[in-house]
């Protein structure tokens, strides 16, 4: 028997706060291993090799599990919101369903995505247009690795996307502390003990991916022993297509703004490899604001899918409305300290000036947009979890492609602060136009038509 944590009844903060905290205590984890990461591999002059060139590959290579994430959310998003409405409804059997049909496809696309950037690694590289080929072999020590064991990526999120659906996002935080620990641990003695470098950061995160895969799993059979994984029985298509009408707008959204972004490092990549370096670093630093929102976004998709499922409709007012006091004030503390404290948080990472000088004026541009960029995640997570993914993807999708024009006319007069600003303005459209929409939907939600679709009668 499934172990299910009901969102529709009892207290609407304590119970949203159960769900949500795993999320962003899983969220912290992954910050703090990315930043971990990057620690490490700017100290790796030490074992010969290039900091700035080594920094700049990572954060090339990381493009594409970006990438990939894209086609991640195909399945995830919509496998986690059609099991949370299944909890809602009380319908036991749907959710063995589509838990079955959402990992099965996970297993597909990321075998797929696999082959590919094992194929096509180096043609992937050269779309970045990189001048210096020590970056480029850096990268070709790195992303092969990382990239032709990206299904484990797939299959683990697969598994998160069905403890999501049914509340129990405890059980991810619990797998995947274990799995960011052991990544953690590796690294030094991997990249410096070692001296593997690059190669060694690689073999530490696909390492590590495996052991976490391997605790989804028994966890997996542990509490759901009748369940068959993969069993043709348990695969259904209409489950599936149901997945895919979810999660194809936010995986087009997802795969166009990584798109996007490439585009954006092939610009930054005209100004020089110290620049590429403190574009990287500032990135993760801003990873306390997009991290914890797309955290909490996820824990907001899980509370509005289990209660539209039973029709509580107030009471998933009340859960936006507790969740946005908290999360509004935390995104202008890390506005604050991004802009107050960039120096301070570049030195973390890295010594050389001409690295840390663009670095702390990209933290305080980007700044400004941080309190927007947390209405964007708040918006989605209500979108998403009510099945109108389309909406916040559309929107994220404008917004997204407003960057090219405004980069290709900033550049010319101000150079990579273009960039920077071109950043900086789409993402407070992006956030304006979401929480207006998400404003208006939440005083119509009574007058939504919760569609009980037919492939749920075929699957009864």
């Amino acid at each position: 028997m499934k172990k299910i944590y009901n969102l529709t009844e009892g207290s609407i903060l304590k119970k949203l706060l159960l769900v949500a905290l795993p999320v962003l205590l899983t969220s912290v984890a992954q910050i703090v291993y990315n930043l971990t990461d990057m620690f490490w591999i700017g100290r790796v002059d030490g074992i010969g090799l290039d900091e700035s060139a080594a920094i700049s590959a990572i954060g090339t290579s990381s493009y594409f599990p970006w990438l990939a994430f894209g086609f991640i959310m195909i399945a995830k998003i919509g496998t986690s919101v059609k099991i949370g409405h299944s909890v809602g409804e009380n319908k036991p059997h749907d959710i063995d369903v589509y838990a079955s049909s959402g990992l099965s496809l996970q297993l597909v696309l990321g075998i797929s995505l696999s082959v590919l950037i094992l194929l096509f690694n180096k043609q992937f590289l050269g779309i970045f247009n990189i001048q210096d080929q020590l970056i480029v072999t850096y990268a070709l020590t790195y992303l092969p690795i990382i990239g032709g064991f990206i299904f484990i990526q797939f299959l683990n999120n697969g598994f998160m996307s069905i403890n999501e659906g049914l509340g129990q996002t405890k059980h991810n935080l619990i797998i995947l502390a274990i799995g960011l620990s052991l990544n953690i641990a590796l690294d030094p003695i991997l990249i410096l003990v070692f001296k593997w470098g690059m190669t060694g950061a690689a073999i530490a995160t696909v390492f590590a991916q495996g052991v976490t895969l391997i605790l989804f799993y028994v966890f997996y059979k542990r509490n759901n022993p009748d369940i068959k994984l993969f069993n043709l029985k348990n695969l259904n298509f209409k489950a599936i297509k149901n997945i895919l009408r979810i999660g194809i707008p936010v995986g087009i959204h997802s795969l166009l703004f990584t798109c996007i972004s490439i585009y954006i490092a092939t610009k930054v990549y005209l100004f020089g490899g110290d620049v590429v370096s403190a574009h990287r670093i500032g990135t993760q630093a801003e990873q306390l604001t997009w991290m914890i929102g797309g955290g909490f976004q996820t824990a907001i998709t899980v509370f509005v899918g289990q209660n539209f499922g039973a029709r509580q409709f107030k009471r998933i007012r009340k859960g936006i409305l507790y969740i946005s006091l908290i999360l509004i004030p935390y995104s202008i503390s890390v506005a604050a300290l991004l802009f107050f404290n960039s120096e301070w948080l570049m030195r973390v990472f890295v010594d050389d000036p001409l690295v840390i000088n663009p670095g702390i004026i990209y933290l305080k541009i980007i700044s400004l947009s941080q309190i927007f960029m947390m209405f964007e995640a708040v918006g989605a997570g209500l979108f998403n979890g009510l099945g109108k993914s389309y909406i916040p993807s559309i929107n994220g999708v404008f917004g997204n492609l407003l960057r090219i024009p405004l980069v290709l006319v900033l550049i010319n007069t101000m150079d990579e602060l273009g960039i920077w600003w071109s950043v900086n303005i789409s993402s407070i459209f992006k956030g304006t136009i979401l929480i207006l929409a998400s404003v208006i939907i939440l005083f119509r939600l009574n007058k939504l038509e919760f569609k009980n679709l037919e492939m749920q009668k075929s699957m009864g």
